[in-house]
């Protein structure tokens, strides 16, 4: 690929990542907040035995509400998740919002909610929530530091439109996307990272994958890709600091998010 951009070769790069030219990123969950509204738009529709759960005071009852919406947040992302892996087991392909239905059906039924308590507007009010996630305060500045760099591409399991919206709305720049829509499969299938790197046109080494996700790294190495882990305090919260130092990606960057992953890939910050 012909690119005036440089490489990430700089003495204060990692030397596994000094052949790095492009750097292709994950965005719900590593570039954006998608907890915040999803579990604040969760707590407008609370069921009314949650709140009744709890002790009559005011605030016992708004925090009551605010653990039961996180907690149901954070078990709808982990069905998300589980039910991409079936599909990618089962080499099938659905909408992301056949997912985010059948998986906040699922996750209504792990937390017994029925649907009498919410209509098929609740239900599309809460899936279209996720449309609305805010952009970490480090992303778009990260980005646009990166950027001076390195191709910046975004690669994600979600709806081209919704992904382009979110981009133009919270300042993140790319030089391009590649959703799961368009490829015709979700992460970790290999086809995503293969047709990232063929769209890049260029070689194993010189991509580098950046995620919140350990499986989404770990299915990109197997693609030939470099690993740069984001830690976010919404994600992979069963997986303890240890087992990611002991995950043999090229660089954790545990603080300060992109901006961060700029500085120590040796963009002037």
């Amino acid at each position: 690929m012909s690119t005036h951009l440089m490489t990430a070769n700089d003495v204060s790069t990692p030397a596994e990542l000094r052949s790095v030219r492009a750097l292709t990123f994950d965005i719900i969950g590593t570039c954006t907040d998608w907890h915040s509204v999803v579990s604040a738009r969760l707590q407008t529709h609370a069921p009314s035995n949650v709140a009744s759960t709890s002790s009559p005071s005011g605030s016992d009852i708004a925090s009551a509400v605010s653990a039961w919406a996180s907690d149901f947040a954070h078990n709808w992302r982990s069905a998300f998740f589980k039910f991409l892996l079936e599909l990618h087991e089962r080499q099938q392909m659905m909408s992301g919002l056949e997912v985010y239905k059948v998986t906040l059906k699922q996750t209504m039924e792990k937390f017994q909610v029925n649907e009498q308590e919410w209509s098929d507007d609740v239900i599309d009010d809460l899936i279209k929530s996720w449309e609305s996630a805010s952009a970490w305060n480090d992303t778009a500045p990260g980005l646009r530091l990166l950027r001076k760099k390195f191709v910046l591409l975004g690669l994600t399991n979600g709806t081209t439109i919704v992904t382009i919206n979110t981009n133009r709305r919270t300042g993140m720049e790319f030089d391009g996307i590649i959703n799961s829509d368009i490829v015709g499969a979700y992460k970790p299938n290999p086809k995503m990272y293969q047709t990232a790197m063929k769209a890049l046109e260029m070689g194993e080494g010189e991509v580098a994958m950046v995620a919140a996700h350990a499986y989404d790294l770990e299915a990109a190495r197997k693609c030939g890709f470099k690993t740069v882990y984001i830690r976010r305090a919404t994600e992979d919260m069963d997986i303890d600091d240890s087992a990611i130092a002991a995950g043999g990606f090229d660089l954790v960057v545990n603080e300060g998010g992109l901006v961060e992953l700029a500085r120590r890939l040796g963009c002037e910050v």
